[in-house]
């Protein structure tokens, strides 16, 4: 009997490894959208499902479109911390190219296939768990009452010119009280975090101007309807506690940034 997970371990299949696609018409049979020449395909599947040796039990595996781009990734986009569209560098053939990925461009795509085939690229560990969290999000990313949203985005345009400069802040977190919809003349008690770094944080020169664009944000909720704000922080990664965070939700910056109507898959001909 064939050792097809050992075949497929020798193989150097595991997640994070980048494949072109592959000479094979299934490869795309269950693309949603148009395979365009220039694509990587990130594997996301587990590794231990990947090479299972059961092909019944795990058929396919899962692939996430890297689409190439003609210029440098922009802030806005980077780490994750939009929950639409992320763009970052990846090592092609030795040499630092930009890529996008949306979350909805991906797709089962036959295992079997791998045993034809051998890994040879990978993306980096810290791009990989970067990745895997950007797409977690986009499940258990946090819902705010419709009411805090609604008096908040009063002042958008400007809060939104505000956080697109928090260039260094990896993440936002907020604590609202009450976490329900309220009476129109009742107010929100709101608690901010810019979560940084912490070599940028302890940083003067950027510990100031982040302390002005937190000032500047502090305004901005001041004048919000009905939302009291209680405090707002720069925050180091190195202070902050497991406990803390669980007691905070994370603000999506795509609730902040996102322009309508988007990008959207092209769909894919089939004949």
């Amino acid at each position: 009997m064939t050792d097809f997970r050992q075949t497929l371990i020798d193989r150097g299949w595991r997640q994070g490894a980048l494949v072109r696609a592959m000479d094979d018409p299934s490869f795309s049979e269950f693309a949603h959208f148009a395979l365009e020449k220039n694509d990587l395909f990130l594997i996301i599947s587990q590794t231990c499902d990947l090479v299972n040796a059961d092909f019944t039990s795990e058929p396919f595996f899962e692939a996430l479109r890297l689409s190439p781009l003609e210029k440098d990734p922009e802030n806005e986009y980077k780490g994750g911390k939009n929950s639409r569209i992320l763009q970052f560098q990846i090592n092609v053939n030795d040499l630092p190219q930009p890529f996008q990925a949306l979350p909805y461009e991906r797709f089962f795509i036959n295992r079997e296939l791998l045993l034809d085939y051998s890994s040879k690229e990978f993306i980096r560990e810290e791009e990989q768990i970067m990745i895997n969290a950007w797409l977690t999000r986009r499940i258990n990313r946090a819902a705010f009452p419709d009411k805090f949203e609604q008096r908040w985005k009063l002042r958008r345009s400007q809060i939104t010119k505000i956080i697109k400069r928090l260039e260094l802040v990896n993440d936002i977190y907020i604590k609202i009280a009450p976490f329900s919809d309220i009476e129109d003349d009742s107010d929100y008690e709101l608690e901010i975090y810019l979560l940084m770094d912490a070599e940028n944080f302890d940083n003067p020169e950027t510990h100031a101007e982040y302390t002005k664009l937190k000032n500047d944000l502090e305004d901005q909720f001041n004048r919000c309807p009905n939302i009291d704000l209680q405090s707002i922080e720069l925050t180091s990664d190195a202070e902050i506690t497991l406990r803390e965070l669980q007691q905070l939700r994370r603000w999506d910056y795509s609730y902040l940034s996102y322009r309508e109507p988007g990008i959207h898959a092209t769909p894919m001909i089939i004949d």
